[in-house]
């Protein structure tokens, strides 16, 4: 039986359709660059547990990819596909979906993080195996900007072409996404997707 005074139950699983002529307010490049910065802040404790264990113990690096991997997809792909955005996105309220206006999907939310993903698992990959071959009392007697920049120089060839190749992809976003109306970047246009204001 139906009780007309129960409260009304949101399916958070039905796909959101924008009406028909409404476009929606598009998610700004400052407002964007500002969801990324509160990922950072929700995410420095994380990040400072893993630069300490980093610094203590030389193989943390290669037990770190796949965990690493993990979690980068989890917030990325789960959380975007789930809930519609990185929780910097959602606490300013932006939304990322299909460029249609329907609700972004899985499949749109790995095209959307694969080359990033992909190459900062390369550089992970190639960290790893430069840390593992530095000896441990060098490892341990040197600071963290010294270690990084030695982690740096004797990593593979192909680990700092993938480095390299990410920072060219992050930087080619910004240009890209200034330069036209709906403020899509890089990985917008590959994957189908715009970042709107809820």
């Amino acid at each position: 039986m139906h009780n007309p005074y129960q409260a009304p139950v949101a399916n958070l699983d039905v796909p959101f359709v924008q009406e028909p002529g409404a476009e929606a307010e598009v998610g700004g490049f400052w407002l964007r660059l500002a969801a990324q910065l509160l990922d950072v802040l929700f995410m420095l404790p994380f990040i400072g547990l893993n630069l300490w264990l980093g610094s203590v113990w030389r193989y943390f690096y290669a037990v770190w990819v796949i965990p690493g991997t993990l979690i980068g997809m989890f917030l990325t792909v789960y959380l975007v596909r789930r809930y519609g955005g990185s929780p910097g996105k959602l606490v300013l309220k932006l939304r990322i979906q299909m460029k249609d206006g329907a609700r972004i999907t899985t499949k749109a939310a790995l095209i959307r993080v694969a080359p990033l993903m992909v190459l900062s698992l390369l550089t992970s990959i190639g960290t790893a195996y430069a840390a593992i071959l530095m000896d441990e009392a060098t490892y341990s007697s040197i600071g963290f900007m010294q270690r990084s920049a030695v982690l740096g120089a004797s990593a593979p060839i192909w680990s700092t072409l993938a480095s390299t190749l990410m920072q060219v992809w992050m930087l080619a976003s910004i240009p890209i996404m200034l330069l036209n109306k709906r403020r899509r970047a890089l990985h917008d246009f590959l994957a189908g997707t715009a970042v709107v204001r809820v």
